[in-house]
């Protein structure tokens, strides 16, 4: 993880953690297509994706579980660089398990709140349908070719020259979730957050140069870091949540209407609120900031001169700029005028928008479109594709239902992504129908993890209410 440093760059070795992508483009907990659409409750659900316009995933997959990246790869990957700010890289990560209801899970399958039959409850009544508790971790990153440059090849590789590091942003945030889900004319979901993880760093024309001799630095530019990683469980912040997901039935246009088609429009948002941190330790150059100390963001710029940082003796294994800093600190700090508070606020959490369009036949096949805007750094509105191939069981058969849906996506945190998901069915004893789903996302980079950019996976096991 030493060359995740992705930004203990130039905040002189400030404390980062990663840890580790769209309400189906990401698939967070997207709505299950079925023969006849009917209400489904997840048990559990396990999501895990990485991706990048730039970085290969075999370098994101390192990044993200621990590895040592070589030397090769870096090299390779600066050849592909996309120009200032356009370079951009993410991590999705999340599991959910239902705690309630679990009695009547186990009763022949039914989902029942009370002893009341659903068919006599009025769907305009508002019905607590199940409890939940999740883990979050996203990550995201929007970097400069020479930040990147100097994060993952050190300055060491550019004596003599000025690296415009530029403008930058990197965030890691991680909570957990209590979720309350409830049933209504609209589904919606209350939750309630505690975080995990938090840091964040932003940089503004920066520049560094490197002597030729590797024995001084000449720094400008401004930076702020933020970060609670360092902070007891309890006060690292807390949080509200909502969502909510709606079914649409909208009657075919054309040739669709004429066949009396019925397609399906889900709308929802995932996890739209906030977090307040109450002490976050935050170290800034060239910012200005409330005299208060309230809010995580910053009030102004200030100016900011070029510095000049010399150090008398010098080896080739400190030309490495960590180690350089580390062993500058104390006197970077002081000349560069680094300011350091402790302050309290809120951050946005990592909310999902989608909208879904199912059971859409073009020529006897069946396919479904989504378009998913995530709120993380570096991530883009994301659109996919997919067809839908169901097969029936013939006869008495251990199975009730089976469906395979390939997909082409595109946008997100990749430039791309062929994915393939495989839904089935069956009935299990005391459980009744069971319903599992498994994605399989960037096919293209599970076979080529050195070329291509971003891959993810997605399992769960759902039951029909």
């Amino acid at each position: 993880m030493r060359r995740l440093g992705i930004i203990g760059l130039l905040w002189l070795g400030l404390p980062l953690s990663a840890s580790a992508v769209d309400e189906k483009g990401l698939d967070l907990e997207p709505p299950v297509v079925m023969p006849k659409p009917a209400p489904v409750g997840e048990l559990f659900r396990y999501h895990f994706a990485t991706g990048s316009n730039v970085l290969p995933f075999s370098m994101t997959e390192k990044l993200a579980l621990g590895g040592y990246v070589g030397s090769d790869i870096t090299q390779e990957v600066e050849s592909h660089l996309k120009g200032k700010g356009n370079n951009r890289a993410g991590l999705y990560q999340q599991f959910s398990l239902v705690i309630y209801p679990l009695r009547s899970r186990f009763d022949g399958g039914a989902l029942r709140t009370s002893s009341v039959p659903q068919s006599s409850v009025s769907p305009k009544k508002v019905a607590l349908n199940a409890i939940s508790v999740r883990s979050v971790q996203s990550v995201g990153a929007k970097f400069s070719d020479d930040a990147y440059r100097l994060v993952f090849r050190g300055n060491g590789y550019y004596r003599g020259q000025t690296l415009d590091v530029g403008n930058n942003q990197f965030q890691v945030l991680g909570y957990n979730a209590l979720d309350f889900r409830f049933d209504a004319e609209v589904k919606f979901q209350v939750s309630l957050l505690q975080a995990t993880s938090f840091s964040r760093l932003q940089t503004g024309n920066m520049s560094l140069f490197t002597s030729a001799s590797g024995d001084s630095l000449a720094f400008n530019g401004r930076f702020y870091s933020q970060g609670v990683n360092g902070n007891p469980w309890l006060q690292k912040g807390m949080g509200l949540a909502v969502g909510f997901d709606k079914m649409l039935k909208i009657k075919g246009l054309g040739t669709f209407k004429q066949a009396g088609r019925t397609h399906y429009l889900y709308l929802g948002v995932k996890d739209f609120g906030f977090i307040y941190m109450p002490k976050v330790a935050v170290q800034s150059r060239g910012y200005v900031w409330d005299a208060s100390m309230q809010g995580l963001s910053v009030a102004g710029e200030s100016s900011t001169k070029m510095v000049g940082l010399k150090q008398a003796v010098v080896n080739a294994k400190e030309l490495q700029l960590s180690n350089w800093f580390g062993n500058q600190r104390d006197s970077a700090i002081s000349r560069l005028q680094i300011q350091e508070q402790t302050r309290s606020g809120t951050v946005l959490t990592p909310f999902a928008l989608y909208a879904d369009l199912t059971n859409f036949k073009v020529k006897g096949q069946f396919f479904s479109m989504n378009v998913t805007y995530l709120n993380v750094p570096g991530y883009r509105v994301s659109g996919r594709l997919s067809w839908e191939k169901t097969w029936m069981p013939e006869g008495e058969q251990k199975w009730t239902y089976l469906s395979l849906s390939p997909y082409l996506a595109m946008g997100g945190f990749d430039t791309y992504d062929l994915g393939c998901a495989v839904n089935f069915e069956t009935p299990i004893q005391h459980l009744g129908k069971t319903f599992f789903r498994v994605d399989f996302r960037g096919l293209e980079a599970w076979v080529m993890p050195n070329k291509q950019h971003g891959a993810g996976l997605s399992a769960a096991m759902i039951f029909k209410l």
